[in-house]
């Protein structure tokens, strides 16, 4: 017994190749069964080739599909009704590489597709199989994988029933490589001797912009990339028309290197001309002449259409705006006008909204807008706000914006808010200029008169009042402006009231904060915020400048502005501030996420004096068509409560 052990070991790992069932064959098969070795794996051929005829006995199996069997999968696939591929890997490059690998094949196979089907039988399944290997070939190749070989094997079933299981030992080539790249142009800027210094570094600039170099690694992907980055690149400049005449990629599979060639006609250089506006009913087109930053004559750029556009949506005239410059007919003087199209906004409108805030409790909001008052285009937005500890009545007239870009507006507002002990009835009138661009670096300038009615514990009462000058910034550098996942935001203002004669004293109010968004992993963001202020000048500041903290977008755990100096039984507001956050948020899918955060800070009217309560949470978050939305449970470790929060949106 113990010789016909050893004889059948040295069988099984001599044989490479499939055999023929005759002859010795037939007693070593014979002799193989009586010593009760159940066949292992049989190897899957085409039932159609010639080939087929062999290897008939699933005892006949090749040594590298044992091997593959009980390797550590390169992956797998399953389904519900049993059926399952498993992927071995041979060669090809590092680990870096088969992340993207794995996931094409996961996705893109029309057997796992099938897999999931109800209705998949063994025929389909063995039909499938064989076909999967040129697929894999077929896939790969778009990943610089030329020529890949993939060898089956099935796996039979315990049971004796046909076999729902699969491995497929992928052996892949080495990875094609880019040898050489040969960019042409022809047209306009290589043919037109008026500009061509402006031509030149338009090409430099487009030929430095192309990707696929020599040495980087060439995948379909790429590829097609590449041609529509260096297009792109002349259709956003003065060549709208341009167009790829000619490109190839001369692959040698000996090799794996790659020659690449392409030719791209830039067509005749196109240059601005007037502006149209189609669909105004009650606007003059000459109001928006400043919202159009394009000189007639100057270079096509399809950068300045986009902001254009955005200029005239941002006005609130408008629900609709499509601006184009045709570039196929031009108009007789050879200039491309500009044609934009709008769909006004309804010049009045009436909205009525109920909700509420963890910060002020429920709300009840009236709105009232009138986007031509006057009949001079200027847009009024006045509102009634009635919440459980904030009442608000506030009115603001906004310019439309002058040929230097700038925009002015009118701010009127009564407010009274009623909050850890303290009422404060605050009015303010004042007017504000903004210039600059919203989305990465905006600026203000403004005055303002503030009336201010204080009682504390129901005991003191006080009349203030201050005349202020203000100014600051916001700078923004965000990957998208709704829902950040990297960047940061940077908001900073000074507002002084400087005589003595319209004010009760002379003071600076500073304050700064900044955000940050960074991606830790594709589903791991870290989200980090600071806030710092500060007063100086005499002690008879207005409580409307003083700071407090606690609640959203400030110290969570904690009651909205229940952070500041005591006095009496009351919670009144300091003269330095100091908080901060620290989140990590774990996304489960594409719009659901959980958090976890530390909060900090706390008001006093000295930096000696101040001391940072902590808040620790966790949360939900959820990416809506309006931006982020997160409600949290937060623990305040200075007072051992715990809190809800809810807000809506990043704050700006």
């Amino acid at each position: 017994m113990q010789v016909f052990k050893r004889f059948s070991c040295l069988f099984k790992l001599k044989i490479a190749q499939p055999l023929r069932v005759d002859g010795m064959g037939v007693w070593l098969t014979v002799l193989w069964l009586v010593l009760g070795h159940p066949p292992l794996i049989h190897a899957a051929d085409d039932p159609n080739s010639s080939a087929s005829t062999t290897a008939q006995s699933p005892a006949l199996i090749p040594t590298e599909i044992i091997e593959a069997r009980t390797a550590q999968p390169w992956f797998n696939v399953s389904a519900r009704n049993g059926y399952e591929t498993q992927f071995q890997i041979i060669g090809g490059s590092n680990a870096t590489d088969l992340a993207p690998l794995q996931a094409l094949l996961e996705e893109h196979l029309n057997l796992h597709e099938a897999m999931q089907h109800p209705k998949m039988n063994t025929d389909e399944w063995r039909r499938l199989t064989q076909q999967t290997p040129k697929e894999i070939a077929d896939l790969l190749s778009t990943e610089g994988f030329f020529y890949a070989r993939t060898s089956i094997a099935h796996i039979p079933s315990k049971q004796g029933l046909p076999s729902k299981q699969v491995i497929f030992t992928v052996t892949l080539p080495q990875a094609m490589q880019v040898k050489t790249h040969t960019l042409h142009f022809t047209g306009a800027m290589v043919d037109n001797a008026q500009r061509p210094t402006n031509h030149s570094l338009q090409r430099n600039d487009c030929q430095q912009r192309w990707r696929l170099t020599a040495g980087q690694r060439f995948t379909q992907i790429a590829w097609a990339d590449a041609k529509r980055q260096l297009l792109s690149c002349f259709l956003q400049a003065e060549f709208p028309n341009a167009k790829i005449t000619h490109s190839s990629a001369n692959i040698d599979p000996l090799t794996a290197q790659v020659d690449l060639a392409i030719t791209i006609d830039s067509g005749h250089a196109i240059q601005f001309g007037q502006m149209h506006i189609s669909g105004l009913t009650r606007y003059a087109p000459h109001l928006f002449n400043a919202l159009n930053p394009i000189v007639v004559g100057s270079s096509y750029r399809q950068s300045q259409l986009l902001q254009l556009q955005n200029s005239l949506m941002a006005s609130g005239k408008f629900s609709q705006v499509e601006v184009t410059a045709p570039t196929q007919a031009l108009a007789p003087d050879q200039l491309a006008d500009i044609e934009v199209q709008v769909k006004e906004l309804d010049q009045k409108n009436i909205r009525f909204g109920v909700g509420a805030s963890t910060n002020t409790g429920a709300r009840t909001v009236f709105n009232y807008t009138d986007r031509h008052l006057f009949g001079r285009g200027l847009l009024w937005d006045t509102s009634l706000r009635v919440e459980q500890r904030l009442q608000s009545l506030t009115s603001n007239v906004t310019f439309l914006t002058d040929a230097k870009g700038n925009r002015d507006s009118i701010q009127n507002s009564i407010t009274r808010t009623d909050l850890e002990g303290q009422v404060t009835t605050a009015i303010q009138n004042g007017v504000r200029r903004y210039w600059g661009n919203p989305q990465q670096i905006e600026q203000f300038i403004g005055a303002n008169v503030l009336y201010e009615f204080l009682n504390i514990d129901g005991d003191t009462a006080e009349f203030n009042k201050a005349a202020t000058l203000a100014y600051g910034f916001n700078l923004r550098r965000l990957d998208q402006p709704q829902a950040p996942t990297k960047g940061w935001i940077l908001n900073a203002q000074w507002q002084g009231a400087p005589l003595d004669r319209i004010s009760d004293g002379r003071f600076l109010q500073t304050k700064a904060r900044v955000q940050a968004f960074y991606p830790l992993t594709a589903s791991t963001q870290w989200l980090s915020r600071l806030e710092i202020g500060m007063i100086n000048g005499t002690s008879s500041v207005p409580a409307t400048y003083l700071f407090r903290a606690g609640g959203d977008q400030s110290v969570r755990g904690y009651a909205f502005q229940s952070l500041g100096v005591i006095q009496n039984d009351a919670i009144v507001g300091g003269r330095v501030l100091v908080t901060g956050s620290q989140e990590l948020v774990q996304w489960l899918t594409d719009s659901w996420g959980v958090a976890a955060f530390v909060d900090f800070g706390n008001a006093a009217n000295r930096w000696a004096d101040l001391r940072p309560v902590f808040g620790y949470g966790l949360g939900a978050r959820f990416r809506s068509p309006v931006g982020p939305v997160g409600v949290d449970i937060a623990y305040g470790e200075a007072t051992k409560d715990v809190r809800l929060h809810f807000n809506l949106g990043v704050n700006f």
